[in-house]
């Protein structure tokens, strides 16, 4: 890579993002002035240039001038940022990869762009990462390269045609942190329409790399600009890396001519190094990645990226050696018209042909093409190219198949491709030279044919046909030849047709399962619309959601999750017509589009049969303890929308009502469903102001001592006090913040605020304990014990008074994790209750490795317990399995006398519930308290059985 400095610290890509914002936001002259201020010595252009580098002391002395001159924070102006980056081929580079996730989750713990940088990344939920990055030792942190970082990180969304994120800045080096804490947040396509927009752009900038290999190919054919051309490849791989270092295309040496090398972003010094390299090592040095130039015809070099500064994902790789392959395609190309110049009679018919057959077309499209000009080189009436089935990617046994025609009646055509030939067309193909033969089908009087061959493989052949006149193939001594060289420039050209059909194929179809994609499943649900409005049929989409999918990724692993997927593509592909559409909206949705016959049946009917043929156990390789079983969800909605996102998005909130309604079942599109879903949209949306908004609020319910009837402590339960709704039941948006992540955050506040409103109660006198319910997320991290620590550590409120609330079901979610943070919790004086106990028997065998200190009875036994002899046995055997391991028991929803006596008989520690009291706002806490105190006979009056209820 070129640097100035000669030391590679910041890459160029740095100092282009930041001249970009400094032309849209300085004139001319202030910028003139900040260079000389910096002591900069290098043009414009050197500082533009991505694939320059400066050393720390310069991009810091730019960096610190700019905000001398202008105060305002990089990252306040993210957007004028984001406008230029829109503009730049960063974007089209990103288009490779599919999010900003992916682009975070790749490469390694040193950044590419700051080499002088280290940095650990963690995915901490859907759209949002935290990023730790620091100097290395000898390189002092200071704050404006922090907001620097900051916007970088805001305009990674841009590059994927979606708004600016948000970044917060949690730690920082320049304040005395370890390192940099940055939190990281992005909105996805938040609609079909907006994904569907994301698509179409992708595919956009597919075809317009696929117009330039059309060009590159189309002035090679024409011998024009050769080694512009061949520039042109490097220059189009070098963009497949974000902010790549260079790009060089090595030509080995061929007879009469030296090793010629092209290059991008590197200096002839560098270029010739690296190739030096290569060919010395047989294998690339650290930070480049090289693919072969090869083709069936030769070996042509070695196409080479040199990362640099860049970021090369996987995506990018794949592409580069599509790149390599089409170069090796033109170079074929070049040497097949040099072998036709050569040949007089027919130089100038292949010369045309070959630049027709450039066009970026599919392979059957190109097969016609060749054999539309058979007839211009021989004297014949009719022609035909047969392929082989494999490449035509056909539902058909081994063998060859027509691929294209000239000269044929519809009926012939028909009756031609009807068949497949095992081997080759039988009396027309031989391994060498051309034959004669005759076809009775095609009524033909004599026939010509010649192989087309790759790698001495025969891939199809070209056969030219006389109605009448036979001689007429006989009597042309050039006919041979001229039939040899235009089989060897369809080879070429249909090698070339054949790449663009994997390309466009890559481009809508899931790289995972071969489904066809969002983008594809849209336009094809657009054509069934269209056909039913014409013929007025009946069309469904079923949306197809595997449940627990994420715990078997969880807990087996994503490698046998991807085995899933691909089996329940096999088992939906052998279920549905070849007429019906099968696709993979992404993660372990699936769609299934069907009309006509496959819908007279009834939807109701397809998937009933979906989910019985889902529903059989999974064998999978190598996969512990057995077959897998699953189930499944599904969402259908039927008859013709104005639109395909219209019909596609009723399916999907179908499937949401499936998911509602206990999931492995249907569920049928009703209009009313979107009013509900409209409405679940509106409430998470108020959701998320809440908290921001000060609507939430503590209430607390009493819990008291069964033998004594002291009021012991209070358990702290969240309430949501709407300005326009009212009071929100619990049970209506506590689902929603789990679902949504922002139990996390809610749950942290909560913390704060009751371990607060104890310490208070505790200043006044009352004793009271304070239990905390902690959701199945807070504990999937860490963060929870420092939330815990950070929150006593605030309010001053004893450790030994706060109790966390933890579900059994939460526990078991992830036993081996979820062992060391309980002891981890536990290490920091506060008490652990097991929520809800009794409802998830499974947790009995682990108990002893659980470090927790009570047991909460769930309230469903306590209320059958007068009714059912087996509920009152159970709570004995609770109470009694909680004493023999050293635990105390409290019963939650103790409503009636009788249960109350039954408890204490059973010697169960304590209790909460409607009978003794209902959760209480502060105020009525301590006017409960208070009333306690006056009379304190609670015992007795609660155990009196003649005591109204």
């Amino acid at each position: 890579m070129v640097s100035i400095a000669g030391e590679h610290h910041i890459s160029g890509v740095y100092t282009k993002m930041l001249m970009g914002f400094l032309d849209e936001t300085m004139p001319p002259e202030d910028i003139q002035e900040l260079l000389v201020r910096a002591g900069e010595v290098r043009s414009l252009d050197d500082l533009a240039d991505a694939g320059a580098w400066s050393s720390y002391s310069q991009f810091r002395r730019l960096l610190e001038e700019r905000s001398r001159l202008d105060s305002t924070s990089l990252y306040d102006r993210s957007e004028v940022l984001a406008a230029w980056l829109r503009t730049e081929e960063f974007a089209q580079a990103a288009q490779t990869l599919d999010s900003p996730g992916v682009l975070l989750a790749g490469g390694s713990d040193l950044n590419p762009l700051a080499p002088i940088r280290r940095y650990d990344k963690t995915e901490v939920g859907p759209n949002e990462w935290t990023i730790r990055e620091w100097f290395e030792d000898g390189y002092a942190p200071f704050p404006e390269f922090c907001d620097f970082v900051a916007v970088q990180f805001a305009l990674i969304p841009v590059l994927f045609d979606l708004p600016t994120g948000e970044v917060i800045e949690e730690q920082c080096q320049c304040r005395g942190d370890p390192a940099c804490l940055f939190r990281f947040r992005w909105e996805q396509h938040g609609t079909d329409n907006s994904r569907a927009e994301h698509y179409r752009v992708r595919a956009e900038v597919a075809e317009s790399r696929l117009e330039q290999i059309q060009s590159m190919i189309t002035d090679l054919a024409s011998n024009e600009r050769y080694e512009d051309v061949l520039q042109g490849f490097v220059e189009s791989s070098l963009r497949t890396a974000l902010g790549a270092g260079g790009a060089l295309l090595v030509l080995e040496p061929r007879a009469g001519s030296p090793r010629k090398i092209y290059f991008e972003g590197l200096t002839e010094s560098e270029a010739e190094s690296i190739a030096d390299d290569l060919s010395a090592r047989n294998a690339p040095s650290d930070g480049v990645v090289a693919v072969d130039v090869a083709s069936a015809r030769r070996h042509y070099g070695v196409l080479a990226i040199d990362e640099g500064g860049g970021v090369f994902s996987s995506l990018s790789e794949s592409t580069l050696e599509t790149y390599a392959k089409l170069a090796a395609a033109a170079l074929d190309t070049a040497d097949a018209l040099d072998e036709a110049r050569h040949q007089a009679n027919t130089a100038q018919v292949l010369l045309n042909l070959a630049t027709s057959l450039t066009e970026i077309v599919s392979t059957q499209e190109m097969a016609t093409k060749v054999a539309q000009a058979v007839p211009d080189i021989i004297d014949c009436d009719r022609a035909a190219v047969f392929l082989d089935v494999a490449g035509l990617r056909g539902p058909y046994p081994e063998g060859f198949q027509l691929a294209g025609s000239t000269g044929y009646t519809d009926a012939e055509v028909t009756s031609i491709r009807s068949q497949t030939f095992g081997a080759a067309p039988p009396d027309w193909v031989v391994d060498q030279g051309i034959v004669q033969g005759t076809f009775a089908e095609s009524r033909s009087a004599a026939s010509v044919s010649a192989p087309i061959t790759v790698a001495g493989e025969t891939i199809g052949s070209i056969v030219a046909s006389v109605t009448s006149g036979p001689e007429r193939l006989t009597v042309n001594p050039r006919l041979a030849d001229r039939l040899k060289g235009l089989a060897a420039q369809a080879s070429t050209a249909i090698s070339n047709a054949r790449l663009v059909d994997q390309i466009r194929f890559q481009a809508l179809h899931d790289a995972l399962t071969g489904l066809p994609n969002r983008a594809l499943i849209l336009d094809r649900t657009e054509q069934m619309l269209a056909r039913a409005r014409r013929s007025d049929i009946q069309v469904a989409a079923l949306f197809i959601d595997l449940d627990g999918f994420k715990d078997v990724n969880d807990s087996l692993g994503h490698g046998v999750g991807d085995q899933l997927l691909q089996a329940v593509t096999d088992r939906l592909s052998v279920t549905m017509r070849e007429s019906d559409s099968i696709g993979r909206l992404g993660g372990d949705e699936f769609v299934v589009l069907v009309d006509g016959g496959t819908i007279d049946v009834g939807p109701e009917l397809v998937a009933e049969r979906l989910l019985q043929v889902l529903a059989a156990p999974f064998e999978l390789p190598g996969l512990p303890g057995g077959p897998l079983i699953l189930t499944a969800s599904i969402g259908i909605a039927t008859g013709v929308r104005p639109s395909a996102t219209e019909l596609l998005r009723d399916a999907d909130i179908a499937l949401y009502e499936a998911k509602s309604a206990g999931k492995n079942c249907f569920v049928v599109f009703e209009s009313e469903m979107h009013t509900a879903v409209q409405d679940h949209h509106l409430l998470q949306m108020d959701l998320r102001d809440a908290l921001g908004m000060n609507q939430y609020r503590l209430v607390y319910q009493p819990i008291f001592n069964l033998a004594g009837g002291q009021t012991t402590g209070v358990e702290a339960l969240l309430r949501w006090d709407h300005p326009d709704r009212g009071l929100v039941q619990p049970d209506m948006f506590i689902p929603m913040l789990e679902d949504t992540g922002m139990i996390t955050e809610v749950g942290r506040w909560v913390l704060d605020e009751a371990c607060r409103q104890g310490a208070r109660w505790h200043a006044k006198g009352y004793q009271l304990d304070v239990s905390v319910n902690v959701s199945a997320r807070q504990l999937e991290t860490d963060q929870l014990v420092e939330d815990v620590r950070l929150a006593l550590q605030a309010s001053g409120f004893p450790a030994s008074s706060l109790t966390l609330e933890i579900t059994e079901t939460a526990i078991m979610k992830n036993v081996a994790a979820v062992v060391p943070r309980l002891a981890a919790l536990k290490a920091t004086g506060v008490r652990i209750a097991i929520d809800d106990f009794g409802t998830g028997y499974s947790s009995l065998a682990y108990l002893q490795q659980f470090p927790v200190d009570m047991l909460k009875i769930d309230r469903s036994f306590i209320s059958a317990m007068a009714e059912s002899p087996e509920s009152a046995a159970l709570i004995r055997t609770l109470v009694q399995l909680g004493k023999s391991l050293g635990l105390e028991t409290l019963a939650e929803g103790i409503e009636e006398c009788e249960q109350y006596s039954q408890l204490e008989r059973e010697h169960c520690d304590s209790g909460q519930g409607y009978l003794y009291a209902r959760p209480l706002d502060v105020d009525a806490v301590e006017t409960f308290l208070v009333g306690r105190l006056l009379a304190p006979d609670r015992v007795a009056e609660l155990s009196d059985p003649a005591r109204p209820r």
